[in-house]
């Protein structure tokens, strides 16, 4: 059993860990508005990650297998507002900041709910770790996975904050923000070349 767990905290780290829209987000957000401003788009991030466990283990599996239309269809949705995404990152004006440009709770429900990389991740761990009863199994991985990635997450957020703490100027964060644009573009061709 503390093989399966050992394997499981590494994965979960692993997976969530590396860098995909819901990190890169955070990053970018969190060196335009800093720490404290971004808590309730970091909540959403991580509700909507709850919610994708719930979908995942009630049978969205299954009904992507069973029509591939729809796991189509929702491929280029997912894509579409990455690249949407992006693009609200990099024209963000960066000169005059307001609170209708931070991300708030529902953005980041809605991030991680449409969020191909967090389906592809919760799919991994929920079908590889089996530690007891199914009950358990379940109950366990996802109580790790939200644990660890709130931390993760939460240190993301932390190092967009202290970026934007040290580029003192604001075009060396337009620069920021057009590196994750770019970088959410590259997770999004990614997904839909698969």
């Amino acid at each position: 059993m503390q093989d399966a767990l050992f394997s499981l905290l590494f994965m979960t780290l692993l997976l969530f860990g590396s860098p995909g829209p819901a990190p890169i987000s955070l990053l970018a957000s969190g060196a335009n508005f800093g720490y404290r401003r971004n808590l309730p788009f970091l909540s959403g991030i991580l509700t909507g990650l709850l919610l994708a466990m719930v979908l995942v283990n009630v049978g969205l599996t299954q009904l992507l297998e069973a029509s591939p239309k729809f796991a189509s269809g929702l491929s280029i949705m997912c894509v579409g507002y990455l690249v949407y995404l992006a693009y609200k990152l990099y024209v963000q004006d960066t000169h005059h900041q307001n609170d209708e440009q931070l991300p708030g709770f529902k953005q980041g429900v809605i991030l991680n709910l449409i969020n191909p990389k967090a389906y592809a991740s919760l799919i991994t761990l929920f079908s590889q770790f089996c530690v007891g009863d199914q009950f358990n199994t379940l109950l366990l991985t996802g109580l790790i996975c939200i644990s660890l990635v709130s931390v993760i997450d939460a240190l993301w957020l932390l190092a967009g904050a202290k970026l934007g703490r040290v580029f003192k100027s604001r075009q060396h964060i337009k620069r920021l923000n057009g590196l994750c644009s770019f970088a959410i573009l590259v997770v999004a061709s990614v997904l839909i070349s698969h």
